[in-house]
């Protein structure tokens, strides 16, 4: 069945498990931002600007 007829467990099963992953994972790259852990190519660039 379709999340549309009805079988609404399994399909906001899925959705809830996608806004967990995309809140986790934004609070994980959040984390690391705020230990100033750039990516490589971000940290050439900041230090070219110096």
């Amino acid at each position: 069945m379709s999340g549309i007829n009805g079988d609404k467990a399994r399909f906001n099963r899925r959705r809830r498990q996608k806004i967990s992953r995309r809140q986790s994972t934004q609070k994980m790259l959040k984390a690391l931002a705020e230990k100033h852990l750039a990516a490589p190519a971000l940290q050439s660039s900041a230090k070219e600007k110096e």
